[in-house]
């Protein structure tokens, strides 16, 4: 029998602290070998400050981590607050052992962390 999430959209990782206050990349996920993946959506929350001037691609490949989410303005404005970014209608899929990350293209100005979760299905 096939795993939840070869079946249905399921939580694929969970990324605690972070760091989004470096222009730099961070890799939340890889994709397992044999299996492909498409990335459906990306939870940003539990941030440790209010979050105003960051902005973050997501994606695979390695040249700014945009092919799934296109650089995005991430706003929150509390520690329980959370923003839900959907997959841009034109993504790329992600391959067997390839990284998908997080990609802060304009970091928040003061030291900030977050909790960043990837929802997606493997086939």
């Amino acid at each position: 029998m096939s795993e939840l999430n070869e079946i249905a959209e399921a939580l694929l990782s969970s990324t605690a602290a972070v760091d989004l206050n470096a222009v730099a990349e961070t890799t939340l996920y890889t994709c397992p070998v044999g299996k492909s993946c498409i990335i459906t959506r990306v939870v940003v929350r539990n941030p440790s400050v209010s979050l105003g001037t960051l902005s973050a691609s997501f994606g695979w490949n390695t040249a700014n981590a945009d092919d799934v989410i296109a650089n995005a303005a991430i706003a929150l404005t509390g520690a329980t607050n959370y923003k839900i970014i959907e997959a841009a209608s034109d993504a790329v899929r992600g391959v067997a052992s390839g990284t998908f990350k997080i990609d802060v293209q304009t970091a928040e100005g003061e030291a900030a962390t977050g909790t960043v979760e990837v929802f997606g299905f493997l086939y």
